[in-house]
């Protein structure tokens, strides 16, 4: 039973940040302070009103940004 609940929590996680969008480190973006999942989700990203620039360091595929949170961050 608490790997079927642990399965089912990383599934809805990876389903809820796959709803944002995903940044690229170094792709042009608008609106300082805005953040995102990189594309691989290996870090955080934020907005430097210009370009996307790594924030956090998260690791294999644990940037997080589940509907309602106000930011992502790193989940493993």
């Amino acid at each position: 039973m608490q790997l079927f609940s642990a399965l089912t929590f990383t599934v809805a996680t990876t389903l809820l940040t796959s709803v944002h969008g995903t940044a690229t480190i170094g792709q042009a973006c608008s609106g300082s302070s805005t953040y995102d999942c990189t594309d691989d989700f290996n870090a955080v990203a934020i907005c430097n009103g210009a370009r996307w620039v790594e924030a956090a360091q998260c690791g294999g595929g644990c940037c997080a940004w589940p509907l309602g949170d106000p930011a992502p961050f790193c989940s493993c």
